[in-house]
Order: C-alpha cells, then structure tokens, then sequence
C-alpha cells in the first residue's frame, strides 16, 4: 500500500476547482424519437449521409445514429470522416 500525506489546502483546492466546471446537458438524455424523425422518409443515401451529420452536430452519438438507422457504427463512422475529409 502506498501512504502519502494528503496535503488538505491542495485538496480544498481541487474541490472548489471540479465545483466550478461546467457541465452542461449532464442529465439531458438523448432524444431517439427526435433522432429517428431526422431519418423519416429518407431512402436516397446522399440524404441520409447529410442527416448523419446533421444529427451529429446536434450532438447525437454515432453509436445511437447507427442504432436507429440499423446500420454499423464503423459505417456511420466512415460518412462521417468522408463528410470532414
């Protein structure tokens, strides 16, 4: 086991740092049904590709794009490093 002294002003420090960060949407869920109403209707794969990173921008995981689309994350992944290449 390894004993250090635990210097407390330096303690007190870091815990008034971490309650000064932000985190914003901390408790916000994803939304799936907004997610899949983006890819209603959709059956051209350009359009899709730009919905994907629509949905990205608004910060949806690729994993959670991938899921409701039924396709790979490695797939949503390569759209989105086409789109940005």
């Amino acid at each position: 086991m390894l004993n250090s002294p635990i210097d407390t002003e330096q303690l007190k420090e870091l815990k008034k740092a971490a309650s000064l960060i932000e985190a914003p949407n901390v408790d916000k869920k994803p939304d799936i049904q907004k997610l899949e109403h983006f890819f209603k209707d959709i059956n051209d794969i350009k359009e899709r590709n730009k919905q994907i990173m629509k949905a990205i921008k608004q910060g949806y995981s690729q994993h959670m794009i991938a899921k409701v689309l039924g396709i790979s994350q490695p797939a949503v992944n390569g759209v989105v490093k086409r789109s940005r290449g």
